[in-house]
């Protein structure tokens, strides 16, 4: 498995290298790190999957204890200059979805199209705000038992449950809080007007607290929705077939 040696801070980060075709990076949200789209590698048949772990989160190094959303969105950009490559569909999960888009913001010509698996510009709700200040409780009380519980409401498989456990144990638990904590105050709402780039939204239909953010891209001129029906917030691993068949479609149409 490879590394890259990141543009700004000279560290080594790790990233999957999977499959030929289109290019698509997978942002993953905080501390859990690039297995966490492991029902994503079946893309591969059709795509070129890359899955990076972004700084302080599974195999790759520190770089600071204080990372922001537009430190890893040129950690994204890094990954494709190292790659050569002159643009990719930016996918982002959860959390992972404010890097896509400050990625597809901030460096338009890098980005084809974007993917957003329970994508919000800010935090707006209060039961999202919940969620974020109940996972930076827990990186500080037990970071063990907040891989625990995530790994259980993404994966029945036990073997997948383990892995994902496994490599979230390796993040580093400051640099977990810290992207929780900037991107609790990140804020792209009034920039969506300029993400012109094919947008695909993807949410569960029982995760209104994080759906209700949709209303945003409206000012999106290319953004479509897809809602699958009976999900939570975890679609690209609970309901992973329905997610990649979304995926794929939007992808092709390209």
């Amino acid at each position: 498995m490879p590394y890259y040696t990141d543009n700004h801070s000279g560290k080594a980060l790790f990233y999957e290298d999977l499959g030929e075709g289109q290019p698509v990076v997978f942002i993953h949200p905080p501390g859990m790190g690039r297995m966490v789209f492991k029902m994503q590698h079946e893309l591969a048949a059709k795509y070129r999957i890359l899955l990076p772990d972004l700084s302080g989160n599974g195999d790759s190094d520190v770089v600071t204890h204080s990372p922001d959303i537009t430190w890893y969105a040129r950690e994204v950009i890094s990954l494709l200059d190292h790659l050569q490559l002159e643009s990719a569909v930016i996918a982002g999960y959860s959390c992972g979805g404010m890097v896509a888009q400050e990625t597809a913001l901030t460096y338009p010509e890098r980005a084809r199209a974007v993917i957003l698996a329970g994508g919000f510009p800010k935090v707006e709700t209060g039961g999202l705000r919940f969620e974020f200040h109940g996972g930076m409780y827990w990186v500080e009380k037990s970071p063990e038992t907040l891989a625990k519980l995530l790994s259980h409401s993404h994966f029945k498989d036990e073997k997948l449950k383990r892995e994902l456990n496994e490599h979230m144990a390796k993040s580093d638990p400051e640099a977990w809080h810290a992207f929780y904590d900037r991107a609790l105050h990140y804020d792209c709402s009034h920039r969506l007007e300029n993400l012109r780039q094919p947008l695909l939204l993807v949410y569960g239909s029982k995760e209104f607290w994080i759906s209700e953010h949709s209303h945003f891209y409206q000012a999106c001129p290319q953004a479509k929705m897809v809602v699958i029906e009976d999900a939570y917030h975890q679609t690209p691993a609970t309901h992973y077939d329905r997610f990649n068949e979304a995926a794929s479609q939007f992808i092709d149409a390209l």
